[in-house]
C-alpha cells in the first residue's frame, strides 16, 4: 500500500516503517521484498544497502515502487550501524525490520500493528519459522517463546524481563528483528540501538522497551528466518564476548529496572565475568588484551552504563 497524503498533498507519516538493512543479499532480496510488497497494511519501505559488492542494489531497484526508498551507503558501515541508519531514516509510528535474507508471511504487518491499538504496548512479537542447515543451533534456538512462563497475548514487560534475567540474559527469548515490531518513539526515547553490543543488540533494545511498556504476543508464525552459521573466523574472534556483561550491567543501572531485576542482574554479573575469563584463557584470541580488558571491566562497563543512563534521562525528560 502507498503512503497517504493530506488535503494539501503533503505526505502523511506512515503507520509502519519497514526497514530492510541489506548486504550481499543478491540471492534472497527479491523474495524478501516481494513478501513485504504483498502485505495488506499501510507502510513505507526503506532499503539501506551497506555498499554490497554483489547485485543486491540492481535487483532491489527493479522491484521497488516509485515511493519506496533505496539508499546505498558510500562505504560499509557494518550491520549495527546500518540498523541504526535505518531507524534514523524511518518516519513511521512503528518499526518493522526485515533482514535481506528473511521474509514475512501474509498478514504479518497488519496483525502485528493491530497490537498497538493498546497504548500500553511498546513491542509486539510472534514465533518465526526457521530455515537452516545448522541442526545444533535449531535445537537450541529454533523455538524461543516457549521458554516464557504463562505467555499471553498481553504481557507485563517487566515480568518478561524478570524471567530472562533469572536465566542470566544468555539467550534472546523474544527473537530477532524480523519477528518483532516496536514503537519508534519509545525506542528513540529509550536510547535506540547500541553500537557497542556486537551480537545481542536486538535483545538489548527489547529489554529496554519491555522495562517501559507491555508486550503483545501473537501465537502464530508471521515471518521466516534464514539462519546462517557463523564462519570459523567469526566464531574464533568472538566479537560478542562482552555482550552479556553489558546487558547485565545495563539492567543494574537502567532507571526503569525494578529492585528485583537489579538484584538478579547483579547476582549474575560476577559468574558471567568469570566465565568470560575462562573462555578467553581456553579459546583466545588476544588473551593478554582481553584479560586486561576484563580486569578493568567492573569500572569501565559501569562507567559507560552510567553515562548512557544520563543520556537516556535527558531523552526521557522529567518524570
Amino acid at each position: 500500500m502507498s503512503v497517504s497524503s493530506d488535503a494539501d498533498g503533503a505526505p502523511v507519516a506512515p503507520l509502519i516503517s519497514v526497514c530492510v538493512p541489506m548486504y550481499k543479499n543478491g540471492a534472497t532480496i527479491e523474495r524478501c521484498l516481494r513478501s513485504i510488497l504483498d502485505q495488506d497494511a499501510e507502510y513505507e519501505l526503506i532499503v539501506v544497502d551497506d555498499n554490497s559488492p554483489d547485485d543486491s542494489v540492481a535487483i532491489a531497484a527493479k522491484i521497488l515502487r516509485p515511493q519506496d526508498r533505496l539508499i546505498r551507503n558510500e562505504s560499509n558501515l557494518g550491520a549495527h550501524k546500518n540498523h541504526i541508519k535505518c531507524l534514523e531514516l524511518a518516519r513511521g509510528k512503528y518499526i518493522q525490520y526485515v533482514h535481506g535474507d528473511d521474509w514475512l508471511l501474509p498478514g504479518a504487518l497488519r496483525m502485528l500493528a493491530r497490537c498497538f491499538d493498546d497504548a500500553a504496548v511498546g513491542l509486539a512479537f510472534a514465533p518465526r519459522r526457521v530455515v537452516t542447515d545448522d541442526a545444533q543451533w535449531l535445537h537450541h534456538c529454533g523455538t524461543l517463546h516457549t521458554r516464557f512462563r504463562k505467555l499471553k497475548e498481553h504481557n507485563d514487560g517487566q515480568s518478561l524481563v524478570m524471567q530472562m534475567a533469572l536465566q542470566g540474559l544468555g539467550t534472546n527469548w523474544i527473537g530477532e528483528p524480523t519477528n518483532v515490531m516496536f514503537r519508534r518513539q519509545l525506542a528513540l526515547t529509550a536510547g535506540g540501538i547500541r553500537s557497542d553490543i556486537a551480537h545481542l543488540s536486538d535483545l538489548d533494545l527489547w529489554l529496554r522497551l519491555l522495562l517501559r511498556s507491555a508486550a503483545c504476543f501473537i501465537p502464530q508464525e508471521l515471518s521466516v528466518r534464514q539462519h546462517t552459521s557463523f564462519t570459523a573466523e567469526t566464531f574464533k574472534a568472538r566479537p560478542w564476548w562482552l555482550d552479556r556483561l553489558r546487558l547485565l550491567t545495563w539492567m543494574i543501572v537502567d532507571p526503569a529496572s525494578t529492585t528485583r531485576i537489579r538484584i538478579i542482574a547483579g547476582a549474575w554479573w560476577l559468574p558471567v565475568w568469570l566465565l568470560r575469563a575462562l573462555e578467553v584463557v581456553a579459546y583466545g584470541p588476544d588473551r593478554r588484551w582481553r584479560l586486561k580488558t576484563l580486569m578493568f571491566a567492573p569500572v569501565r562497563e559501569f562507567s559507560t552504563a552510567l553515562h548512557l543512563r544520563a543520556e537516556l534521562r535527558r531523552n526521557e525528560g522529567p518524570s
